[in-house]
């Protein structure tokens, strides 16, 4: 197949308003198959679409971020939204791929349930099923922009990542990855909190920052510290203001402020919530 002579018939489905995606949280917005020219390339370049391309014969290179994979046959990798990525085609043997891309608030948790996040972009597939294959097809052919079209679409695209999920569920490394996957994300927010509590942080950001939902945030902070995202936090930040006023001469507002309160009267509060004292008496218990 020549690279111009693409399988889609629309470069975008832009889709129709009044089908609510927000309660989905994750549709489709492009789809395709494409045999490369030698040396093809796309990027660098930071979309605001997620994509996932599965490799279904040939070569090619994957450039995300500082990382560099080289790819084969049945190799399926995933590009996430806002992170610069480059791949180029084989010279020798020029990839033939298929690839969605698609949007919505649960696009990284669902890829985490299918074997890929921002840390682990790429995983190889045992088999590339004819079913998969048949709901991209399928997706392309429903490219007129009518409401039965439109879900049409989504509902190949629906079976399509479920496919996913299944057989990387059914590969037996799922739960040994997901471990692994979760204790990365618990650890880079335990970092995260650690050297910027004195900001104005929310657990919110912090998951955007990570790539994961709040609720997956939650999850595996849980699982990892006994303790939520926002316990620690809260912990982190009166364990440093103890500190100080037990070693330093500053004023209590000062204190508020350098844990990130802007208003002392809160700051106190959320002190005396956690040490059933208010800052000016503990300070005197401590014999500051």
């Amino acid at each position: 197949m020549n690279e111009n002579n693409l399988l889609i018939k629309s470069a975008r489905f832009a889709g129709l308003d009044d089908v609510r995606k927000s309660l989905i949280d994750i549709s489709l917005s492009y789809c395709g198959i494409q045999q490369c020219s030698p040396l093809h390339n796309n990027g660098p370049e930071i979309r605001d679409t997620s994509f996932l391309h599965i490799v279904l014969s040939g070569k090619g290179i994957l450039k995300i971020e500082d990382e560099v994979f080289s790819l084969k046959e049945n190799d399926a990798f995933f590009i996430p939204s806002g992170i610069s990525a480059q791949y180029t085609a084989d010279r020798s043997d020029p990839w033939k791929y298929m690839w969605v891309g698609f949007s919505g608030l649960m696009s990284f948790d669902v890829m985490t349930l299918a074997g890929f996040s921002k840390q682990c972009p790429v995983r190889h597939m045992t088999t590339v099923s004819d079913e998969i294959c048949s709901y991209i097809e399928g997706m392309i052919e429903a490219y007129r922009l009518t409401y039965a079209d439109e879900f049409k679409r989504n509902g190949y695209f629906f079976l399509f990542i479920g496919d996913l999920i299944d057989s990387y569920q059914g590969s037996g490394m799922a739960g040994e990855v997901n471990n692994r996957q979760c204790y990365q994300y618990a650890h880079q927010a335990y970092d995260y909190i650690m050297r910027n509590f004195a900001k104005k942080i929310s657990i919110a950001s912090l998951a955007d920052i990570i790539g994961i939902s709040r609720s997956h945030l939650f999850t595996c902070f849980k699982k990892t510290y006994q303790i939520s995202p926002k316990q620690f936090l809260d912990q982190v930040r009166m364990e440093h203001a103890a500190s100080m006023l037990i070693s330093k001469k500053l004023y209590i507002s000062e204190i508020a402020r350098n844990v990130s309160f802007d208003d002392e009267l809160a700051f106190s509060k959320a002190f005396k919530s956690y040490f059933n004292c208010c800052p000016t008496d503990f300070r005197k218990l401590n014999n500051c």
